[in-house]
C-alpha cells in the first residue's frame, strides 16, 4: 500500500472525514490529494497527523514498507527517525 493508501484506510476505520483528518494540520485539499498520491506529504507532517489521531506510527510505516514498491523512498527511514525526534 502506498501511504495515502494506508492513510485513507486508518481514516475510515476510524469513521473520519478527510478535513477531521487534517484540521490544523494541512489543508482539506491537500491531504486530500496526499491520499489520492497527487502530492507526497513531509514525514514532520505525517507524523503530526498520526500522532494526532492517536495511530500508531509503527504500524503505519510497516504497512507501507512490507510491500513491492516502485515509488522511491529512498530517505524513509532517515526522515522517520528525524520526524521521532523533534
Amino acid at each position: 500500500m502506498t501511504i495515502g493508501e494506508v492513510l485513507k484506510s486508518l481514516r475510515l476505520h476510524a469513521g473520519m472525514t478527510q478535513t477531521e483528518m487534517a484540521a490544523g494540520i494541512v489543508t482539506e485539499s491537500f491531504y486530500s490529494k496526499v491520499e489520492r498520491g497527487v502530492h507526497a506529504i513531509d514525514a514532520n507532517v505525517l507524523i503530526q497527523i498520526l500522532a494526532k489521531h492517536h495511530f500508531d506510527v509503527t504500524n503505519f510505516f510497516e504497512q507501507i514498507s512490507n510491500q513491492q514498491s516502485t515509488e522511491p523512498y529512498f530517505n524513509l527511514a532517515g526522515d522517520i527517525t528525524y520526524a521521532q525526534n523533534n
